[in-house]
């Protein structure tokens, strides 16, 4: 995995430090006029930098809001050098006012302790790669949403739908913990996949190992440890664990590189799968055309390319109708 582990004296200094800028970013953005493009430029490209950023700067906003200063704060006439030294001691003011009330709040410790929670999402054939303050990675596929917080004493994620790929650098103190469903996915030191269902999710292993905790009002549930080359799948009824070989889990996963791949896959099951990458859906009404199978290897979002290997190479009709494709035998 990338980067060390930092301790917990390290973590908090480069806290301070993301803190400290945060507050510089605001004190300049409403305290001072001037602010001009390459200001906002400058704050975008920080907050793009990590969710250890853009965590800082809107809970260090929110705070100046609870104080009651930021809606307070209007700008002045344009300053001259005078102007703005007799407004310095104004500033350490109100930046005095905003970390005395962090402080009444529990100070660096209100902030670990009450972590953000972030919502991130993709859209229909989009996919987004996340990084975590922690180092964690995070990779979502199309038509996905997950909620992230992340904390001293433990990380959370909440697969609210869709399917997420995970790097998680482990840390034994603050365990990573997915919420999908009713049931948790509890990270022991791996690369592994979550994807939610209506009423059921699948966890595949890529390395190490992971724990799967059934929800807690089923007495008869118990966790179920998965490793590599594992994969789960659990529903209100049970979970089930069933052993792929390397090369199934990587065509599993080449979602990752907007590649799906195909190998004696029912074209049911293929058409399923484009329809969860593209707003133009495959439609095949025949029962027997379900069943024919298909080897292939195609980008996710070309629906069209699909449809000339069911034409050209399957020997299949293929019709468009707005923004279906239908795929039937020759002759219907």
């Amino acid at each position: 995995m990338s980067g060390p582990t930092l301790n917990a004296s390290e973590a908090a200094g480069r806290a301070v430090r993301t803190d400290e800028c945060a507050s510089d970013f605001l004190i300049r953005r409403y305290d001072l006029e001037g602010w001009n493009e390459a200001d906002q430029l400058a704050l975008d490209s920080w907050l793009e930098e990590s969710l250890a950023n853009r965590s800082a700067y809107w809970r260090l906003k929110e705070t100046w809001k609870r104080a009651d200063r930021l809606d307070a704060l209007c700008p002045m006439s344009a300053p001259d050098t005078a102007s703005v030294t007799r407004q310095s001691p104004k500033l350490g003011l109100k930046l005095a006012a905003v970390v005395a009330l962090v402080t009444l709040l529990g100070g660096a410790a209100w902030f670990v302790q009450q972590p953000a929670t972030r919502t991130f999402a993709t859209a229909v054939g989009e996919r987004s790669n996340l990084q975590l303050s922690d180092g964690s990675r995070v990779e979502l596929t199309t038509n996905t949403t997950v909620r992230v917080s992340t904390g001293a004493k433990d990380r959370k994620v909440w697969l609210d739908k869709g399917e997420a790929f995970f790097q998680v650098v482990h840390d034994d103190r603050r365990p990573f913990v997915i919420h999908a469903l009713d049931f948790k996915v509890v990270d022991l030191g791996t690369e592994f996949s979550v994807r939610r269902e209506a009423n059921r999710i699948e966890v595949m292993v890529l390395k190490g190992r992971v724990r799967i905790d059934p929800p807690a009002d089923e007495a008869r549930g118990k966790a179920m440890h998965l490793t590599a080359g594992e994969m789960a799948v659990a529903d209100n009824h049970s979970i089930s664990i069933t052993r792929r070989s390397e090369s199934e889990i990587v065509d599993a996963l080449s979602w990752r590189k907007g590649i799906l791949v195909f190998r004696s896959a029912a074209l049911s099951e293929v058409a399923a799968q484009f329809n969860r990458y593209n707003t133009q859906k495959i439609v095949i009404d025949d029962p027997r055309v379900a069943d024919m199978t298909i080897s292939a290897r195609l980008p996710a979002t070309d629906v069209d390319a699909f449809a000339r290997v069911a034409r050209n190479f399957i020997g299949l009709k293929v019709e468009q109708s707005g923004d279906e494709i239908h795929l039937s035998r020759l002759g219907n």
